[in-house]
Parts: C-alpha cells; sequence; structure tokens
C-alpha cells in the first residue's frame, strides 16, 4: 500500500473528475446548444452512411458547417456514442466529458516528468481535475478539449526524449502533434511555438538538429495549412485585423487622438493604425491574465463559459500561483518551470488573434496547462514555510472543497436563466411537440434558423441516406416529412392562415407579433422566463 500510495490517490482524483464532468450531464449545462446536437448528429449519419450531409465520403480533416470548417474527429466521437446512449444530450457530451477526466491522467505523467515528485504530480492532477475551466468545457462539448488532451500527451512523450533519449517516444510525440492540428485549429499555432525553445534546451548537438528539423517542418506543415481554404476559414471569420468593430474603434480612437493636432505628421506618427492594432493586441493580451478573468468571474463566449460570481480557477490556486514567486530554492531540479513560463506566455496567442467574445475561454484553455504546474510549483514553495506540511494538505483540501461546491451549486442552479436564448434553450423543447404531434397536421412550418432541422433529425432519430446533398450552404434545408422549414423567425407572416390547410400548424419565436387568422394553441418558456416558441393554428380550427 505505501509502495502505490501516489495510484491510489491518482485514482480518487481521477474519480472526482470524472463525478464532477458525467454528473448530471443531460441536464446540466440547460440547453442543448446548436454545436452539440450538429456534431452528434453529423457524426452519427457519416458513420451510418459513410458520407456527410454533403455527400463527401469519410470526411477525416473537417465539416463544413457554415464556411468555418471545424475538424470533424471530435464529431466522431460524439455520433459514435449515440449508438450507446441514443440521440440525447448526455450521448453528444459524453466522449468529451470522459476526455476531460482523462487529461488528469496526462497531467500526473507530464508533472511526474517535470517535477519527479509523486506528491507534485498529483497535485498538477487535482489542479485540472476540479478547475471550473476544464469541468465546464468538458461538460459543453468543446472539441479544445479533445485537441488539449492529445496535446499533453504529445508534450510528455516530447519531453521525456529529453531524459530517455527513446526514439519510439519522439515518433509518438511527432503523431500526435500532427493530430492536435485536425482536433482543435488552435494547435496549428500553438504546436510549432510549443516545440522553438526545445532545441536550444538540449545539449547533444546530434538532437538538437533533429529537433530544429522538427521544429521547421512543425512551421511548413501550420503555414501549408494556413494556405488552404479549409485551414484559414476559421481565422478569417474571426480575425482581430479583419474585424469591422475592431476598425472601426481604431479609426474612431485615431480621429479622436489626432483631433486639434497641429503637427499632422507628428499626429500621424503617434495615431496611426500600426499603433491602434499594436494596442488593441496587448490590450487584449493582457485580458488573459486578469486576476478577475482567472478567479473572479470568468468571461468570454457565453456559449462556453457563464458561472456567474465564478473565475476559471478556484482562488486557493491564485494564492498557490502566488507562493511560487517566493525567494525559496526547491532542493532537485526542476528545469522546465522556466519552459511553463514561456508556455503561460504563448498559449493566449490563438485568441489573441482572434476579436469576439475576449478574453475567450475556450480558445486560451491550453492555459491552463502551465498554470497548472506553477500553480504545483507554488504549492511546493509553500512547503518550505510550514513546518509540518500536513496542515498546508488539509488547509488547501479544506478551501477548494469549500470552492468546487460553490461553483457546482452556482453552475447547476443559476448558469441556465444567465445563457438561455444562447445555448438554444426551449428548441429541443420545440422539436419535442412538433415531432410528437406532427401526424395530426397535413403541414407543419417552423422557422430553419440556428441549426433547426438538425435538431428535428436528431430527435426523431432520421438518418436517411436520401437526405444526402439536400442540405445547402449553412445545413440548410427546405424540408423533411410533413415539415416546411421557413426562412424568416416569424413564418405566420408569410404564410397567410387562409391560404394554408386547416390541418397546418406554424411554429413561430416567441417574440413575434400576433397575426390575424391564427390562433395560439400553446407557447413554451425558457428558464431565463423569456418567451421561447408559439404554437399557432388556423383561427376555426
Amino acid at each position: 500500500m505505501k509502495k502505490n500510495w501516489h495510484k491510489i490517490i491518482l485514482l480518487i482524483i481521477f474519480s472526482v473528475a470524472l463525478f464532477l464532468r458525467l454528473y448530471q450531464l443531460n441536464d446540466v449545462p440547460k440547453g442543448f446548444y446548436e454545436e452539440e446536437v450538429t456534431n452528434a448528429y453529423v457524426g452519427r449519419f457519416i458513420l451510418q452512411n459513410g458520407k456527410d450531409l454533403y455527400g463527401h465520403p469519410w470526411p477525416l480533416l473537417y465539416f463544413d458547417k457554415f464556411g468555418d470548417y471545424p475538424p470533424v474527429l471530435p464529431l466522431y466521437l460524439s455520433g459514435l456514442s449515440t449508438y450507446f446512449f441514443g440521440f440525447t444530450e448526455f450521448a453528444a457530451r459524453f466522449p468529451i466529458a470522459v476526455i476531460g477526466a482523462l487529461t488528469v491522467i496526462a497531467v500526473y505523467l507530464l508533472g511526474l516528468l517535470i517535477f519527479s515528485s509523486p506528491l507534485l504530480g498529483l497535485v498538477s492532477a487535482l489542479v485540472i481535475a476540479i478547475s471550473p475551466w476544464s469541468v465546464v468545457l468538458s461538460r459543453t462539448t468543446a472539441e479544445g478539449v479533445v485537441g488539449f488532451f492529445v496535446f499533453v500527451y504529445a508534450l510528455y512523450f516530447f519531453l521525456g526524449v529529453l531524459e530517455h533519449k527513446n526514439n519510439r517516444r519522439l515518433i509518438l510525440s511527432i503523431g500526435l502533434f500532427v493530430l492536435t492540428y485536425f482536433l482543435y485549429p488552435g494547435a496549428r499555432i500553438l504546436v510549432p511555438l510549443t516545440l522553438l525553445p526545445l532545441p536550444f534546451i538540449v545539449k547533444n548537438k546530434k538532437q538538437k538538429m533533429s529537433f530544429i528539423l522538427i521544429v521547421g517542418l512543425f512551421f511548413l506543415l501550420t503555414a501549408g495549412i494556413a494556405a488552404t481554404p479549409w485551414g484559414r476559414a476559421r481565422f478569417l471569420q474571426t480575425s482581430l485585423f479583419r474585424s469591422t468593430e475592431v476598425a472601426e474603434r481604431i479609426k474612431s480612437n485615431m480621429t479622436a487622438l489626432n483631433y486639434g493636432e497641429k503637427n499632422l505628421t507628428m499626429a500621424h506618427l503617434f495615431n496611426n493604425r500600426i499603433v491602434g492594432y499594436t494596442r488593441e493586441f496587448l490590450q487584449q493580451y493582457a485580458s488573459y491574465f486578469s486576476p478577475k478573468y482567472l478567479f473572479l468571474e470568468g468571461g468570454g463566449q457565453p456559449r462556453y463559459y457563464n458561472v456567474s460570481g465564478q473565475g476559471l480557477m478556484p482562488v486557493t490556486f491564485a494564492l498557490l500561483l502566488l507562493a511560487g514567486l517566493l525567494p525559496l530554492v526547491i532542493k532537485g531540479k526542476i528545469p522546465l518551470i522556466g519552459y511553463m513560463v514561456y508556455l503561460l506566455l504563448i498559449t493566449p496567442l490563438p485568441s489573441v488573434l482572434t476579436a469576439d467574445f475576449v478574453p475567450h475561454v475556450h480558445r486560451s484553455m491550453f492555459m491552463i496547462l502551465p498554470l497548472t504546474f506553477l500553480t504545483a510549483y507554488g504549492f511546493a514553495k509553500a512547503r518550505l514555510l510550514m513546518r509540518k506540511d500536513r496542515l498546508l494538505i488539509v488547509a488547501m483540501l479544506l478551501l477548494l472543497i469549500i470552492e468546487t461546491v460553490y461553483f457546482w451549486h452556482m453552475y447547476a442552479q443559476h448558469s441556465a436563466s444567465l445563457q438561455s436564448i444562447l445555448r438554444n434553450d426551449g428548441d429541443k423543447e420545440m422539436t419535442g411537440y412538433v415531432i410528437t404531434k406532427r401526424s395530426k397536421y397535413d403541414k407543419v412550418i417552423i422557422p430553419g434558423f440556428e441549426r433547426l432541422p438538425i435538431y428535428y433529425l436528431y430527435f426523431s432519430h432520421n438518418l436517411d441516406p436520401n437526405l444526402v446533398g439536400k442540405f445547402k450552404f449553412g445545413l440548410q434545408i427546405e424540408g423533411v416529412d410533413n415539415i416546411t422549414f421557413a426562412n424568416d423567425w416569424c413564418p405566420s407572416k408569410y404564410f397567410p392562415a387562409t391560404k394554408l390547410s386547416k390541418q397546418t400548424l406554424v411554429v413561430d419565436n416567441g417574440d413575434c407579433p400576433d397575426v390575424s387568422g391564427f390562433r395560439e394553441i400553446k407557447r413554451t418558456i425558457r428558464s431565463d422566463s423569456t418567451k421561447a416558441y408559439r404554437f399557432l393554428v388556423p383561427e376555426d380550427q
């Protein structure tokens, strides 16, 4: 038992991580977001029929949802899960949630390699296991979780080469790093930057040259993918330098600053687009290191993270990070801590280069890795101040239990009302009602936006291969079964009751105005008390 104590504790930490990611997974987070249902349905459709909805056989690089070309491999995971758990929210979320929990083991192994200490490896695993940042993203089918999992293992094997000089580890590491390119787009920037300093760490000249060659090949791979339409599409959609909002803000600032300047040459020297974009970039970059963002009130894209009064990591970890700055020397060699500081500086870059929802929780999630090991490093230094380090461990665990309970309460009880509309709360209920009542009507007309056709197909279990080729750009389709998908949120405005069959059901968005000739028979309400949908029939029914 004494010999295997660290394995037993690791198993306990993994169990906690798994519990936090699977408990009430079907209901928390509230609302089945359109990307979640799309990933599960498209993945299952391809597995079932060998083609995607556009007719491409077994795509491996991407699936084009709306001109964004996201990686397709995570979709297969969600699709495969539906074979075991049916067409449910749980099935769509389960694979990513489990992978998020399994990351605990990868982080432990990497921590063990960095610190040569089972205790610090376990602290690192605990950080990942209970950090709201990792927990929430793992429960929302964020594809970055899969890319992060593979990235950690790739880095573990690559850094292991420095110690073991094992060519098999090197080949495995390279293969895993390449795989991350097709799991999460941000990895195409991070991987070459992650490997960039490593040739300068090794002393062996032959190994140094090999590492330089590997780094060069990854930069070429990134450049090659960036040159393709599918490789650059999403970045162009969200790029900081193509954002009209950012451009207008910089232009407005330049106009205000140049007003009243007597020397136009000097004015243009200090107030120009280069200066404007540089300051915008630096402001965004700094926002990712804000204590408020990290420990008090996580911001960014609410679809991924909207937990009121809760940062991305427990405040206890902030105290340990501060302890890492103590001028204390830890026995033994920890040569990779400086490298972790470097990783902390580069991991926000994929998100800083984009403009929407800054700071963006998902795009910056790779920051978790260096923060995790720097937290463990701070714990190691804090132990030096304690004569009895058991007291530190007990105090830390008590604080973390309190913070974890608080986080879960805020997440499970309050986040639903904060993100109802954004997370498509009410769409599942609307399509479920249509599915149960469609046989009573000759025709059903519903809006065709926000992947509502996919919701209908997913919950009606419709994987008909004849659907191939019927979908247009943006996953739009004119109709299926007796359902017509209208090109408006208020179909009742464009389908007069006098021209419809008496056995017609029309579904309007909850905010649509009343239209003469229709009678409301039902309405659905979101968790935030806003109106979701209204169900209408011609008045004389």
